[in-house]
C-alpha cells in the first residue's frame, strides 16, 4: 500500500478553514502537470521560490503518489531506501531492484506517479545514477515527476520531457488577492494585489516574505508598502542572498554584478561591456542553473534578470563601486545599449549615470517618448516605473522643455523613491524652484526651500525694486541672474547689461547661459546691437545642454535684429501655446511684442493673448507694461478701445511699486519702436523673361510670391506653415494624410492629428485661394486627392526644388560646364532650413546638399585638369560654402594653390581641413 504523502503543515497560525494545508491550491500550474504526467518523465524547472515543492505536495496529494526529496548524503542506498519506505516496503529495504519490485506490485493496482524533488542535488552522486536506471527499468505504467533548479538533469539526457516552468508558477494577480484573502486572512484590492504581483514579478516565496514584513501593520501601510519596491524588505534581500547568488560559483556572482546596469544581457553585448570572450557561454549557464536569469522574448541568446535580483544587484554594484564609479559603470553601459538599439535600457543607464542630458539625447536620436519607456524594453515596466534615477531624468528633461506641471509630478516620483538624503534634498530643491512658477494649487514647494525662483517670482507679482535690492550673504551666479531679470522687470537694460558681466563665461551649465541670453536680447531690444548668428549660436548652445525653452528663447531674439524672422518668433510663440509653457509664451511674446513694435505690423493680437496670461498669473510688474504698450498702439491706430485699456493701466498705476516700475516706459518705447521697414526690392529677373505668376522658394528661406509680392506667412500658426512647407517641398505631387500626421504629430493620437491637419489645411486654402485663383472655375492652391493633399500652381509657376532637380538632369546628361553651374545658382541654401532637425526633410536635404556639392566638386576638378586654378578655387569655394567638411574640395583648393605657386596658401588650407575635422570628431 502507497503512503500518504501529505505535506509537512506549516505553522498553524498560517492556516485557514479554506485550505486545511495553509497553502493556495495552485490550479494553472497543476492542471498542466496533470497534462504532462501521461508522459515517461514531467520536468517542474524553475528558481529557488518559484513553489516547486509545494507544487509536488499537491499534486502528491490530489493522486495520492509518493513524494521523495532527493536532498541528503548522495548515496544510492540512501536514495533508493527513502523511496522504498515511501512505497511500503520495509525499513530495511534499499537498492534500485527493491524499488522496482515495489513498484512493480504498486502499477499493477494503478499507474503510479512517482514525485522526486530537489533533483538538482543528485548531480555527479551514485543517486544520480539509480534515478536513470528507475527511470530506465521502471514499468510502464510508471511515471515520474522531476523538481529542481536546473535544467541539466543527466538522468533525462537525450530525452524529449515536457516542463512546468517559471512561466506557470508564477502567481497571477487574482491568485495573490486570493492567497491574502484565504490563507492571510487579509483583504487587498486588485489594486493592491496587481502592484505586488508586479513588484515581486510573481515570485510565490517574495509574496510570502512581503506578508511577514507587513503581518502587524494596518491596511493603509500595508498598501503603501506593497506599492514601493519589494527590494527594500530585509527578508527579501536576505532570500536573493542565501538562495540566489551564495550558491553560484565565484566567477558567476562577479559576472551578474558587472553585468547588472546592461539590463539587457547577450554574449556580444556583455562582451563589449565587460571586456570579456565567454559570456554567452556565461549567460546559458546561468539561465540553466535557473539563477533568476530569463530568455528574453523575440530575442534569441538575450536574457536578463529577474526585477528582484536586477534590483537587487544595483544596490550591490553601488555598494562595491561608490558613487563615482557605479556612474561610471552606467555610463558605459548606456553607451553599448545605444549602440545596440536598445534605447529604453540605454535611457535609463544614462538616467542611473545621472546624465540626464543623454538620456534626452536617446530619446530624440530614437524619435521616442518617454511613456514608451517601459512599453518598448525588454525589460519589465516596472523597472521603470520604480526607479527614481529614471522619474529624476524625466523631470529634469520636462523642465528644460519648460513643462513645469508634469515636471513637479515627476519629482515627487523621484523624491519619493530616492533612499539618498542627499539626493532627496537636491530633489526637493528642484521640485521647489519648479512649483514657483505654477502659482497656487496644490502642487507647492518645500517650505525649507529658500529658492531664488520664489524671488523672481515674487520681482513680476509685486515690486523688482525690492529683489534688487535684497542682501545675500554670497553673491551667487543664481543671484545675478535673478537681479538680471528684475532689473529687465524693472525697465533698467543699461543695469542688465552691468550685471550679466559678472556671470562667467560658460555654456555648458544653465545660469550662464541663461544669463548670456538675456544680456543678448536686452542689448538687441534696447541699444539695437546683436546678430541672428549670435543667437543662433546661443539657441544651439541651449539645445545641446537640454534646455530646450532657452533655445526657443533665443530663437525668438533673432526677431529683434532681423525683420525677417518675426516669423520665427510667432513660430517659438505656437510652440510654448502647444506645449502649456505659458513662461516660455510669456518670455517669447514679450520679445516678439519689442520686434513688432519695432518692425511692424502691429502687435495687438500679442499684446491682448500676453495680457490675459499675465493676469492669469498673478504678473502684475509685466502685466503694466503690456498695458501701456497696447494703449500706445491702440492710440497709434485710433482704436475705440482705448479707453477701456486706459482705465485698467490707470488702476494699475494706483500701486505705488507699479507707478514706480513703469517710469521708463515712455523712453523705452521710443527706443522700441521704429519705422515700418520699407518693402523688399523685387527679385531682379532677365529682362526677356517674364516673371513667373507664382514662384516657391525652399531651397534657404521658405517664401511664396504671387505676381512678384511675397504672400504673408506670419499670420498662419506654426502648424499650417510646417504642413504647407511639407506639400511645397512635394510641389504638384499628392502626399497622403497619414504620412502627414505621422511626420508632424507622432506624438498625438491619430484623431487629434488630424483634427490639427485639417484646421491647418483649413487656413491654408483660405490664404491661398484668392491669391491663386483667378475665378471659382479654377482650383489652384491645396487641392484634396483622395486620402491626399498637394500643391497645385498655376501654369508656368516656378519652384526652385522643382527647377534645381531639373537642372541636375541637364547636367548629368550633358555634364556641360553652364549645366553645372546653373545647378550651383539654382541652389539658394539649405532645403527649408526653418524646420531644423525634422526627420521628414533630413534624407531631402542631404540629397539635395550632397548633389550640389558632387557637382562644385566636378566642375573644381575639371578646371583644375584643364589648368585654371583660378576657376577650381571659385568651385570649391562654393562647395565648402555648402559643406565645410567635405575633402575633396580641401583638397583639390590645396592642390589648386601649389599649381598657382601659393604653397603657404596650400598648406594652410591643409591644416584648416584636418583642424575642421578633428573638430567635427
Amino acid at each position: 500500500m502507497i503512503k500518504d504523502p501529505a505535506a509537512v503543515p506549516l505553522p498553524r497560525r498560517h492556516r485557514s478553514p479554506e485550505r486545511p494545508d495553509g497553502l493556495l491550491r495552485r490550479e494553472i500550474p497543476l492542471g498542466k502537470l496533470a497534462t504532462i504526467t501521461s508522459s515517461r518523465v514531467a520536468q517542474v524547472v524553475a528558481p529557488a521560490g518559484a513553489g516547486k515543492t509545494v507544487l509536488l505536495r499537491q499534486h502528491a496529494a490530489r493522486t495520492g503518489d509518493p513524494l521523495v526529496s532527493a536532498s541528503g548524503d548522495g548515496s544510492a542506498a540512501g536514495f533508493t531506501g527513502r523511496l522504498a519506505r515511501l512505497l511500503g516496503g520495509p525499513d530495511a529495504s534499499t537498492g534500485v531492484a527493491a524499488v522496482l519490485d515495489l513498484l512493480d506490485v504498486g502499477s499493477a493496482r494503478a499507474p503510479v506517479v512517482l514525485h522526486v524533488d530537489d533533483v538538482d542535488q543528485l548531480t555527479g552522486t551514485p543517486a544520480e545514477s539509480a534515478l536513470a536506471e528507475l527511470i530506465r527499468d521502471a514499468p510502464a505504467a510508471v511515471s515520474f515527476v522531476l523538481a529542481g533548479r536546473d535544467t541539466r538533469v543527466p538522468a533525462l539526457r537525450g530525452m524529449a520531457v515536457p516542463r512546468v516552468d517559471y512561466a506557470d508558477l508564477r502567481m497571477r494577480t487574482w491568485e495573490v488577492e486570493e492567497l491574502f484573502r484565504t490563507v492571510y486572512r487579509v483583504q487587498l484590492t486588485p489594486e493592491t494585489a496587481a502592484a505586488l504581483c508586479t513588484r515581486v514579478e510573481g515570485l510565490p516565496m517574495a509574496i510570502r516574505l512581503m506578508h511577514l514584513e507587513t503581518v502587524l501593520m494596518h491596511d493603509a501601510e500595508r498598501t503603501a508598502t506593497f506599492t514601493r519596491p519589494a527590494i527594500g524588505s530585509a527578508r527579501v534581500t536576505e532570500f536573493l542572498m542565501t538562495q540566489v547568488l551564495e550558491p553560484l560559483p565565484a566567477a558567476l556572482r562577479e559576472f551578474v554584478v558587472d553585468a547588472v546596469p546592461l539590463g539587457v544581457l547577450d554574449g556580444a553585448l556583455c562582451d563589449l561591456a565587460l571586456d570579456r570572450a565567454d559570456s554567452q557561454s556565461v549567460l546559458t549557464e546561468l539561465a540553466a542553473r535557473q539563477a533568476f536569469t530569463f530568455p528574453v522574448d523575440n530575442q534569441r541568446g538575450a536574457y536578463r534578470f529577474h526585477v528582484l535580483l536586477q534590483q537587487y544587484l544595483e544596490q550591490l554594484l553601488a555598494e562595491r563601486l561608490g558613487t563615482h564609479l557605479t556612474r561610471r559603470a552606467y555610463r558605459t553601459a548606456a553607451v553599448h545599449l545605444s549602440a545596440a538599439g536598445h534605447w529604453p535600457e540605454s535611457f535609463r543607464s544614462h538616467a542611473r549615470a545621472d546624465d540626464w542630458l543623454s538620456a534626452s539625447e536617446v530619446l530624440h536620436r530614437f524619435s521616442a517618448h518617454s511613456s514608451g519607456l517601459g512599453v518598448s524594453s525588454q525589460l519589465p515596466a516596472i523597472l521603470f516605473d520604480d526607479d527614481p534615477w529614471v522619474a529624476l531624468a524625466d523631470a529634469r528633461r520636462l523642465r528644460g522643455q519648460g513643462k513645469f506641471g508634469p515636471a513637479f509630478d515627476r519629482y515627487l516620483d523621484a523624491e519619493d523613491r530616492l533612499t539618498d538624503p542627499r539626493l532627496r534634498w537636491q530633489c526637493s530643491l528642484e521640485r521647489s524652484a519648479v512649483a514657483t512658477w505654477l502659482g497656487s494649487g496644490d502642487r507647492v514647494g518645500d517650505p525649507l526651500v529658500d529658492d531664488v525662483s520664489a524671488y523672481i517670482a515674487e520681482a513680476g507679482r509685486s515690486s523688482p525694486a525690492r529683489l534688487l535690492a535684497r542682501g545675500v550673504p554670497a553673491l551667487t551666479p543664481s543671484w545675478t541672474i535673478a537681479r538680471m531679470v528684475a532689473a529687465v522687470l524693472d525697465g533698467d537694460p543699461a543695469l542688465v547689461l552691468s550685471l550679466s558681466k559678472e556671470l562667467p563665461d560658460d555654456r555648458s551649465s544653465f545660469v550662464p547661459l541663461a544669463g548670456r541670453i538675456t544680456a543678448e536680447a536686452v542689448a538687441a531690444m534696447a541699444l539695437g546691437q546683436g546678430s541672428v548668428a549670435g543667437f543662433v549660436e546661443l539657441a544651439t548652445a541651449a539645445e545641446r545642454t537640454g534646455w530646450m525653452w532657452l533655445a526657443r528663447l533665443a530663437r525668438a531674439s533673432m526677431s529683434l535684429v532681423d525683420a525677417d524672422r518675426i516669423a520665427e518668433a510667432e513660430t517659438v510663440l505656437d510652440e510654448c501655446r502647444d506645449s502649456d509653457d505659458d513662461w516660455g509664451a510669456l518670455i517669447a511674446g514679450f520679445v516678439l511684442t519689442i520686434a513688432k513694435l519695432r518692425f511692424g505690423p502691429d502687435a495687438l493680437d500679442v499684446l491682448l493673448f500676453l495680457l490675459e496670461l499675465t493676469a492669469r498669473h498673478g504678473m502684475r510688474v509685466p502685466q503694466s507694461w503690456f498695458t501701456k504698450f497696447l494703449c500706445d498702439e491702440l492710440a497709434r491706430l485710433g482704436d475705440p478701445r482705448l479707453a477701456r485699456y486706459q482705465a485698467e493701466l490707470d488702476q494699475l498705476l494706483t500701486d505705488p511699486a507699479l507707478r514706480r516700475t513703469i517710469r521708463h516706459h515712455d523712453s523705452l518705447l521710443v527706443v522700441f519702436r521704429a519705422p515700418i521697414r520699407p518693402p523688399a526690392p523685387p527679385a531682379l529677373t532677365a529682362v526677356e523673361t517674364p516673371a513667373a505668376p507664382v514662384a516657391v522658394r525652399c531651397l534657404g528661406r521658405f517664401a511664396i510670391t504671387v505676381s512678384g509680392a511675397d504672400v504673408e506667412l506670419g499670420g498662419l500658426r506654426a502648424q499650417a506653415r510646417v504642413v504647407l512647407r511639407v506639400l511645397a517641398m512635394n510641389c504638384g505631387q499628392p502626399v497622403h494624410d497619414e504620412r502627414l500626421v505621422t511626420a508632424l504629430w507622432p506624438d498625438s493620437s491619430l484623431k487629434q492629428a488630424k483634427h490639427r491637419l485639417h484646421v491647418a489645411i483649413s487656413s491654408l486654402r483660405t490664404l491661398l485661394h484668392d491669391r491663386l485663383n483667378d475665378s471659382d472655375d479654377t482650383a489652384y492652391g491645396i487641392v484634396r486627392h483622395g486620402s491626399a493633399y498637394l500643391l497645385r500652381l498655376p501654369p508656368g509657376s516656378a519652384v526652385d526644388l522643382i527647377e534645381f532637380a531639373g537642372a541636375m538632369d541637364r547636367w548629368r546628361a550633358t555634364t556641360s560646364t553652364d549645366a553645372g553651374y546653373r545647378v550651383l545658382d539654382l541652389y539658394g541654401g539649405e532645403l527649408l532650413v526653418e524646420e531644423g532637425p525634422a526627420e521628414w526633410v533630413l534624407a531631402r536635404r542631404e540629397a539635395v546638399r550632397s548633389q550640389a556639392v558632387g557637382v562644385a566638386v566636378a566642375l573644381a576638378r575639371r578646371a583644375l585638369d584643364r589648368g585654371d586654378a583660378g576657376a577650381a578655387v571659385e568651385a570649391c569655394e562654393r562647395a565648402l560654402a555648402i559643406d565645410e567638411l567635405d575633402t575633396r574640395s580641401w583638397m583639390i583648393m590645396s592642390e589648386a594653390r601649389d599649381r598657382a605657386g601659393s604653397h603657404a596658401a596650400a598648406l594652410r588650407m591643409r591644416l584648416a581641413c584636418q583642424t575642421l575635422l578633428a573638430d567635427d570628431a
